[in-house]
């Protein structure tokens, strides 16, 4: 499902916003953009392609550690139906063109995907608590400590703080959209920059806050896993 969102809603949002344009009013509109275009523009395909392949990072590593799947792989409808919120909520994040909008709808994308992940979290449990029984009944420690690792990364509670940072950000990008005039040209040292810039500046800083925290734990959490992987290819370890 997460290949198929991050194939088809690219292809849609195209053609829903060049189906009706010809070439050269295509290439016109591509060569009026402004540095706040290009910079808004460069945070949602960044947003858009660290989500769609950190969520398959996060399904591989996944793999590596449970030992059985609830109801033999099936895949419940719930988690049907919230995919399909998810890709509605972010075919509206691309859609929108102005910053107020933009905002509620990457409000409503992150409370989508924070319950997406709380579903998730609830979907996982008994499996992660079948391979912990069974790595314990094994005696294989490394194992244990594999599934450690990857539920912290999968049901940590550094997903509510980086969540609560995510909100505090949305909430100080509204206050600057409401209570600075769009007129009103903004100071940076010896620079004036429009509020326009500032708005699509503050995206793509969100985007980055957002995925290198999250990025930094998937790393953190492979790296780990593939040492303890070479020390169970090299070493037996025993309890003291």
């Amino acid at each position: 499902m997460v290949r198929t969102i991050l194939f088809l809603l690219p292809l849609l949002f195209a053609w829903l916003k060049l189906s009706h344009l010809s070439l050269s009013e295509i290439a016109q509109s591509i060569s009026d953009a402004s540095a706040s275009d290009f910079i808004w523009k460069l945070a949602l395909i960044f947003y858009f392609f660290a989500w769609g392949w950190g969520t398959l990072w996060d399904v591989n590593i996944q793999e590596r550690v449970y030992l059985e799947a609830p109801d033999k792989g099936k895949m419940p409808f719930n988690a049907v139906a919230i995919a399909a919120g998810i890709f509605c909520v972010g075919a509206i994040l691309v859609w929108v063109d102005t910053f107020v909008a933009f905002l509620g709808a990457l409000a409503l994308f992150t409370i989508v995907d924070h319950f997406a992940w709380r579903y998730l979290v609830k979907f996982l449990r008994p499996m992660i608590q079948t391979s912990r029984t069974e790595y314990s009944n094994r005696n294989d420690l490394i194992g244990l400590e594999q599934l450690r690792l990857v539920e912290f990364q999968i049901c940590g509670a550094w997903k509510w703080w980086r969540g609560a940072m995510g909100a505090l950000l949305i909430v100080a990008m509204m206050i600057l959209a409401l209570a600075v005039p769009p007129e009103l040209p903004i100071r940076i040292g010896q620079t004036e920059v429009s509020l326009r810039f500032v708005e699509a500046a503050s995206i793509l800083l969100w985007v980055l806050a957002m995925e290198a925290w999250h990025w930094y734990v998937r790393v953190v959490t492979r790296v780990a896993v593939d040492v303890l992987e070479d020390i169970r290819d090299k070493y037996r370890l025993v309890p003291r």
